[in-house]
């Protein structure tokens, strides 16, 4: 299956709204998550097959176009992108927040870093499991069978012993 990355851009949350529905509802696309650029400009990433990305984002314009002028900002359909979606996603996730922690200065030395080291897939999973919040890890412990924590007892279980205990069971069941 041929992937592509499609995006819009838009004045306005209602007009993003319309735009993320209108696209969703015309092909089999996925919607990767919306990112609020500033000033009012709105971006929504989709992907899935290349066909059904370009015929949403088509959907998305002229829905957006049907709202009112000077709504759209722009669109753009990356096919077969070299890195896959999911992955680009999170990557510009990873690069934002590196910004906004780091001073000007470091951020190229960090970023450049970060590409070179490849996580390992545990790794990976750790990192994720320590962003998460302890409620979230009790409601992921809860469903996962043969779990070393007794039902009854993971809701008394703090941030560490979740995520031990999460990380022996997902590795298990790898």
């Amino acid at each position: 299956m041929n992937q592509a990355i499609g995006m819009i851009e838009t004045r306005g949350l209602l007009a993003l709204i319309e735009s993320t529905d209108a696209m969703l509802k015309s092909s089999e696309v996925h919607c990767l998550g919306k990112k609020q650029v500033g000033g009012g400009l709105n971006t929504v990433l989709i992907t899935g097959d290349v066909a059904a990305v370009e015929t949403a984002i088509q959907a998305a314009i002229a829905s957006v176009q049907y709202l009112g002028e000077g709504l759209l900002a722009g669109s753009h359909v990356i096919p077969r992108p070299d890195i896959d979606a999911f992955s680009f996603v999170e990557e510009v996730t990873k690069i934002e927040e590196i910004k906004a922690l780091e001073p000007e200065e470091e951020r190229i030395e960090i970023v450049e870093v970060k590409e070179m080291v490849e996580l390992e897939p545990k790794e990976k999973v750790l990192n994720e499991l320590q962003q998460m919040k302890v409620t979230e890890l009790r409601k992921l412990a809860k469903e996962q069978p043969n779990f070393s924590i007794p039902q009854k007892n993971i809701h008394r279980a703090n941030k560490e012993k979740l995520i031990k205990a999460l990380m022996d069971s997902l590795i298990i069941n790898e």
